[in-house]
């Protein structure tokens, strides 16, 4: 029996298997030929880089030599100052008793924190607003008009310059009267203080029209010896 007729005699179906097995094995082979005559090109690898650490470059300091930083305080607000209370000072004006007169006081408030001089021109000026004090029945023989011109507390005493206005009108009760209602009133903060008592910037020696004589200097003490209200 020749080729021909035994390959008529294998039947169908092995036969497309053979056929089948045959192209893939020859495939297979084909692929690793390939394979081994292209490899794979290697990958490309990156190198790791290493980013060095910011440097930070201060700023130039434009502080003159010399100079100090003053630190800022935090604000925290303005604070309210209790106001200084005043003090107590007093001007004295004339009771009529029944049988004379008297000197009584009367308290007035002046700031705390001024000089002696502007404490005792808070006062005397205080003597000069008013004609008295209806509470304790009490008045003033100082003439309306009256003007302090100045009023300073001095080493050697309280000067006070009052206006000519002070020498007119009333008989010697009420010169004597208002003579010791300015001493009074201008020794208010220190009782054994002397006055110099002047009028237009003259001294006073003589008060009114029947000459009383004043002393100069003169103190509460001088006006009750030489005066009787």
């Amino acid at each position: 029996m020749d080729y021909k007729t035994r390959l008529r005699q294998i039947p169908l179906g092995i036969l497309v298997g053979l056929i089948t097995l045959v192209l893939a094995s020859g495939g297979s082979v084909a692929w690793f030929t390939w394979r081994a005559l292209n490899p794979r090109p290697p990958v490309a690898e990156f190198p790791t880089l290493e980013i060095p650490p910011e440097i930070t470059t201060p700023l130039p300091d434009t502080t003159s030599p010399g100079d100090t930083a003053t630190p800022e305080t935090p604000d925290t607000g303005s604070v309210d100052q209790a106001p200084v209370a005043d003090v107590d000072a007093q001007v004295y004006w004339l009771k009529d008793d029944g049988t004379g007169f008297q000197l009584v006081p009367q308290t007035v408030a002046v700031p705390r924190d001024a000089s002696p001089s502007a404490q005792v021109t808070a006062a005397v000026e205080a003597l000069l607003a008013k004609s008295g004090d209806p509470s304790q029945e009490a008045f003033s023989t100082i003439p309306e008009g009256t003007r302090l011109l100045s009023a300073e507390v001095k080493a050697d005493g309280v000067h006070v310059n009052l206006s000519s206005t002070f020498e007119t009108g009333g008989g010697s009760a009420s010169m004597i009267g208002r003579l010791g209602q300015v001493i009074y009133t201008a020794t208010a903060f220190d009782p054994g203080a002397s006055v110099w008592l002047s009028v237009e910037g003259q001294a006073l020696t003589l008060l009114g029209g029947e000459g009383l004589e004043i002393r100069q200097p003169m103190t509460r003490n001088d006006f009750n010896q030489d005066f009787q209200l």
